[in-house]
């Protein structure tokens, strides 16, 4: 069996935003943009510290655009396993495949949670075993929440440690476009505020959180089907 890299997935990942990036961007946009814009301009402020976060800023601020956001990683995932079917193709597929994904997340989130809360590593290791093929293996074959957990703990046999560290890798990517999109939404809020236009400010500083949200969101569906693909082409050759 053909040993997937990290540096090998991060190409593949490359390849396929490069090929189709307008259309996943689009694609996602509902899911993993807007709602982050909406909360931003419409939901709680933001907690000044992690001791401050109350149930509803936890519900509106992290909980409600995950879920959304994954219906778009979803979609995103499918066009990417297959480039010709139409977005419409891929959002009918990620409503079909979604519940079952949906709860195979909720059920692995224990234990990723956990190995995060004792170690950084530990965690992303559980996530790359249980959960980060998860999405592609929910579009492709079919099946119950614990059996979708079992075929990604098997998919990942012997390719744990590479997708270790791609997720390690990717981590720094999305702290940085993080702070990029704050750092250019919050640039741009001040140039507006100081022409007058608050109102666009307030608006300019949402967007662009949401518009690298996006940007993680379908990078994440590429790099999960990429991976897919790799791993079941080398174990069908073996």
């Amino acid at each position: 069996m053909v040993r997937l890299s990290a540096a090998t997935l991060w190409d593949m990942m490359s390849a396929a935003l490069r090929a189709d990036l307008g259309r996943l961007f689009i694609l996602a946009a509902p899911f993993a943009l807007l709602p982050v814009v909406a909360v931003a301009l419409f939901g709680p402020p933001a907690p000044t510290s992690i001791d401050n976060i109350s149930n509803q800023q936890l519900l509106l601020r992290v909980a409600l655009p995950s879920l959304i956001g994954a219906f778009g990683q979803l979609a995103a995932t499918h066009l990417v396993l297959r480039r010709g079917d139409t977005p419409r193709d891929a959002l009918a597929a990620a409503l079909a495949a979604f519940p079952v994904f949906a709860l195979a997340q909720l059920a692995g989130s224990l234990p990723v949670g956990l190995g995060l809360l004792l170690l950084v590593v530990p965690g992303l290791w559980l996530f790359a075993r249980l959960l980060f093929l998860s999405g592609a293996a929910a579009l492709v074959e079919p099946g119950t929440p614990f059996g979708l957990l079992r075929r990604s703990w098997t998919l990942s046999d012997g390719h744990g440690l590479q997708l270790t560290l791609f997720l390690l890798l990717g981590l720094f990517g999305v702290i940085g476009i993080g702070i990029l999109a704050e750092g250019a939404g919050a640039a741009l809020d001040v140039v507006a505020r100081i022409a007058g236009l608050n109102g666009v400010g307030r608006f300019l500083h949402a967007l662009f959180p949401g518009i690298g949200n996006c940007l993680v969101t379908v990078g994440i569906g590429a790099a999960s089907a990429s991976a897919y693909q790799q791993i079941v082409s080398s174990a069908l050759k073996s």
